[in-house]
């Protein structure tokens, strides 16, 4: 009979066992009206049609789609503790424009206009300029 030794008991163990990782947390304590604040934010909807929060638009250009997901459910459960609104209780708000965006006139890209010279060069319709040296 082989006689097994300490160290090929803590090899088995070592190489049958998988690694785990554990991410390091943090504690956050809120107020209720913090996490109020914290719900209606992560719930801001995002124009044309309101089908994505701003926070599910950050999570998918950023990659983290899973951790915004599971930060709404850490959200959501302290908020059904908390006897917070949720869902159709609770109120939208959606970022909208609240005035016209300032305009402006400027000349487009000469390369880009029409094959008349005359007119992309000054700014003129092909008979005004001479009326406008002949006047001087």
């Amino acid at each position: 009979m082989k006689k097994t030794t300490n160290k090929n008991v803590k090899k088995k163990k070592e190489i049958s066992e998988p690694e785990i990782k554990r991410h390091l947390t943090f504690e956050l304590s809120l107020t209720k009206f913090e996490l109020l604040h914290l719900r209606d934010l992560m719930s801001v909807l995002l124009p044309p049609d309101g089908a994505q929060t701003l926070s599910q638009s950050l999570a998918s250009i950023e990659d983290r789609l899973i951790v915004e997901s599971l930060l709404w459910t850490k959200v959501n459960s302290l908020c059904k503790r908390a006897k917070l609104p949720l869902g159709e209780e609770a109120p939208d708000y959606i970022i909208a424009t609240t005035s016209s965006p300032p305009m402006g006139v400027f000349q487009v890209n000469q390369d880009l206009q029409s094959t008349d010279k005359t007119s992309e060069s000054t700014g003129f319709l092909p008979g005004e300029k001479q009326l406008v040296q002949e006047e001087d």
